[in-house]
């Protein structure tokens, strides 16, 4: 089996034979060009040190040292870069830490495969194109679009791979073969060992994986292996207690646990969306628990997902536009919210994230597997639309004046009243957009600021 040569690699491999020794591809890259799928990040390795790769150093290749330690350089050419590993051994202490306690070099490729993670990951491209399978299994599984482990000890060594394990098979459509999904069970506990970054980011990869390659199930997919490699309780643990909470069959096929993962799938591909909606009933247990209704569902789920948001060490930007969507995904439910309360909404929310909260609804009525159309999420984006067209001040800063303006017309200091002012003006102009302009606003600020000054007169 051989793979066509692109003059980029075809350079690389002509630049390494000053070593002496055969140049491969390794990894990802092979697998999907054996798949007929994108390639990105491009890996090689040989059974050349690091060192001895900087030797070689000329005009058209750049070395940059990444960690010697674990025999890594990366070779830059133009806009190209490959990250370079020599062929090694690792070794890993107990626990599932995710980097090795001992690398040794090899000359050996055997083992260089055999400490890789999947055997398709464990493919390699020579020089004349020609793909090797060391490990003699690659090449069937990736037939089979199977993914196996390629030791008996490899998630254990390593539990991030579990996640990894997951997410490659939901990008990629793959199956996970028994004794690796064995393996993944038996080691989930490893990833406490894990740190909440290491794990974020593979996690919110996986919720993305219908992406990558345009598997259209793929986040959904990712999801159920997690859940059956018991993996999402050292991940997400709160999102268990949904498990066998039985909803009113009325509005709901699924419990609680399979809904959240069901909705998150359902929406848009958009970290924040997908975030909020794997999470927008989280909370519905502990709701119960606390007074027997699910009244404080959407705040106390708001409190527990900035908690789970935290120990992922999310950034704030995403936390901040992922909690108001949960706080607020049962806004106007049953679809009887006038204008004016959806438009109060838009300017709470903010555009985009209101087009969020309008996805999220969609997502939740297709993540309750009743068929249902989210008739409000219909609504509100008619409004939206509606009130952009009148030129209505959405934003505060589409308003007609600011707090200077409204400090210079009213003589007043800068404080609570001169914002509060605004936001009445922004209500105002929302309902009635012709009045948007400066002279309108000023004479209408000076009528709420007399009202204002005789309710304070009168101690109220």
């Amino acid at each position: 089996m051989k793979i066509e040569m692109e003059e980029p690699i075809a350079r690389l491999f002509a630049w390494f034979q000053k070593t002496g020794r055969p140049l491969y591809i390794v990894g990802g890259a092979v697998r999907n060009k054996l798949l007929s799928l994108p390639v990105s990040d491009i890996d090689a390795a040989a059974a050349v040190p690091p060192q001895k790769v900087k030797e070689i150093e000329d005009g058209a290749f750049h070395v940059t040292e990444r960690s010697y330690g674990l025999g890594t350089v990366v070779i830059v050419s133009g806009p190209h870069s490959y990250e370079y590993t020599a062929f090694r051994r690792d070794s890993y202490g107990r626990g599932g830490a995710h980097r090795p306690q001992g690398v040794t070099l090899t000359e050996d490729i055997v083992e260089d495969a055999a400490r890789r993670d999947f055997t398709v990951n464990a493919l390699y491209m020579g020089a004349g194109g020609e793909v090797l399978d060391p490990l003699e299994r690659g090449l069937s599984d990736l037939a089979a679009r199977r993914l196996a482990m390629t030791r008996p000890d490899t998630l254990c060594e390593d539990a991030l791979r579990i996640l990894r394990m997951a997410r490659l098979a939901a990008e990629l459509g793959f199956s996970i073969e028994p004794d690796t999904m064995r393996a993944a069970k038996e080691n989930a506990a490893g990833l406490r060992d894990i740190s909440g970054e290491r794990i974020r980011d593979e996690f919110f990869k996986l919720l993305l994986a219908d992406v990558k390659y345009g598997n259209k199930d793929g986040a959904l997919i990712g999801l159920h292996i997690l859940k059956e490699a018991g993996a999402l309780p050292y991940i997400m643990p709160e999102l268990l207690e949904g498990k066998g909470f039985v909803q009113s069959a009325q509005y709901h096929r699924y419990d609680v646990l399979e809904h959240n993962l069901r909705t998150c799938a359902a929406a848009p591909p958009d970290i924040a969306i997908r975030l909020a909606a794997l999470l927008h009933d989280v909370a519905k247990p502990a709701a119960y628990k606390r007074d027997g209704t699910l009244y404080v569902h959407p705040k106390l789920g708001a409190q527990m997902a900035e908690t789970i948001l935290k120990r992922l060490k999310t950034e704030t930007k995403l936390a901040q536009t992922v909690l108001p969507l949960i706080e607020w995904h049962m806004f106007d439910l049953d679809n009887s919210a006038k204008e004016k309360a959806v438009a109060r909404m838009i300017v709470k929310l903010g555009r985009e994230n209101f087009l969020r909260l309008a996805a999220l609804r969609d997502a939740d009525f297709t993540g309750s597997g009743m068929g249902n159309i989210a008739h409000s999420a219909q609504k509100w984006r008619a409004v939206l639309a509606s009130k952009e067209a009148a030129r209505a001040p959405l934003a505060l800063k589409q308003l007609a004046v600011n707090g200077d303006d409204i400090q210079k017309a009213l003589s007043l200091a800068p404080g609570r009243q001169v914002g509060e002012l605004l936001r009445r003006l922004q209500e105002y102009a929302i309902k009635k957009p012709a009045q948007n302009n400066y002279t309108s606003l000023i004479r209408y600020a000076r009528i709420l600021y007399t009202g204002m000054a005789n309710r304070e007169d009168a101690g109220e």
